[in-house]
């Protein structure tokens, strides 16, 4: 079966590259003919970034010349201006040309030349695979963020193109999401149907931490959504009362400099360690005793799944998906509405219980090996059956 997935590069940091490139991997082995479609000739091919399998084949788009990106520039434009005023909110046809004109073309020879039997479009890529044409070829949609931030986030992603999105839905074979919320919200809201496939675990960790060193730990961008802020915040209340531990949150993004203000307004530099994104990630979960996540929304957050993986317990504030994670309520501990006084609280009994961060820590393990790529693989498997079929 020859698979494709379409999007931006699987070469830049962020967890749909990742998703992308583990899933590639797992079919390509499995005896998948498996191909990745980039749009963004910028970036050059690295498949070191996370691992690319030198069996899945990379093709670039053609290179596009002055003219057509000024055209393309003035399509972005026009799809702005829809964004802020609706103007364009039920003319399908003109936000399809919008969609196609940007990368449709060189897409569509791709594809004429390679006859897919599936393209996965991913992200806001589902709209320009709904544009593809080919006899026979399956087209699949792979939704990486939540509902709100598709389809409530004002000015982003497919807002204000509610006809478009719908006309989007009755082409695809299917549209997958990354939690049962999501699904449910696509349903209620838009009266469109999807299908919710969790993101997997992007390593097997082997060996897993011991959680003795008295380190808490984060990773992500350092942007607002994140919540660090909070965090520095929270960990500042900790260490009023324990000096013991530390916080170590690795990242890179725009607030940096801003976390890093605050932790010196807080006179926090011997205890929180604001660190730049490691190659190896699995080493600095080990070393770690408690993973903290400060989200204020996340899509389905493959640190949480590393964490587990690692053997870390996990305090995170009840946000959907991570009530899909944990869905017993014991593999970590969740703080409802944002509760800061709790988050605190919950660092300090873990902080001062061992034998409670076993605990969790073991049933989270146990948790983590529903998403690992085998299990997630055959989901997908079954998935490209059934749309064959």
């Amino acid at each position: 079966m020859k698979i494709c997935f379409l999007y931006e590069s699987v070469f830049t940091l962020g967890g749909v590259q990742r998703c992308i490139t583990i899933l590639s991997n797992y079919l390509v082995n499995k005896g998948y003919d498996i191909s990745v479609i980039c749009t963004n000739t910028k970036v050059p091919l690295n498949r070191e970034t996370y691992g690319l399998d030198e069996k899945v084949k990379v093709i670039f788009i053609k290179k596009q010349n002055i003219f057509r990106k000024i055209i393309n520039r003035c399509l972005q434009l026009i799809r702005k201006l829809n964004y802020r005023t609706g103007i364009l909110k039920k003319h399908t046809k003109i936000l399809d040309y919008v969609h196609y004109y940007y990368y449709g073309k060189y897409i569509q020879k791709i594809v004429d030349k390679e006859k897919f039997d599936i393209i996965i479009g991913c992200g806001e890529y589902a709209k320009l695979t709904a544009l593809m044409s080919s006899e026979g070829m399956k087209k699949i949609g792979w939704q990486h963020s939540t509902y709100d931030a598709y389809f409530n986030s004002k000015n982003k992603f497919f807002w204000n193109e509610d006809a478009s999105i719908g006309k989007m839905f009755k082409i695809l074979d299917k549209y997958i999401v990354l939690t049962l919320d999501d699904k449910i919200k696509l349903k209620k809201l838009k009266n469109l149907d999807s299908q919710t496939i969790y993101n997997p675990i992007c390593f097997k960790q082997e060996e897993k931490s011991k959680l003795e060193n008295k380190k808490f730990l984060a990773l992500g961008r350092f942007n607002k959504v994140k919540g660090f802020d909070s965090l520095i915040n929270n960990f500042k209340e900790f260490n009023k009362i324990n000096k013991e531990w530390t916080l170590d949150i690795a990242g890179d993004g725009p607030e940096r400099k801003k976390l890093e203000k605050q932790v010196k307004d807080l006179k926090l530099e011997k205890y929180v360690n604001l660190l730049h994104r490691k190659n190896n990630v699995k080493e600095t979960y080990k070393q770690a005793s408690i993973y903290c996540m400060t989200s204020h929304k996340e899509g389905f957050p493959l640190v949480v799944l590393e964490a587990i993986e690692s053997g870390l317990p996990v305090i995170a504030y009840d946000i959907p998906c991570i009530q899909e994670i944990f869905v017993n309520g014991n593999e970590g501990i969740i703080i409802e509405n944002r509760d800061d006084k709790k988050y605190v609280q919950a660092m300090m009994e873990l902080a001062n219980n061992k034998s409670k961060r076993e605990k969790i820590a073991n049933r989270a393990v146990q948790r983590a090996k529903d998403f690992r790529i085998e299990n997630i693989g055959k989901q997908w498997e079954n998935l490209f059956n059934e749309i064959m079929e």
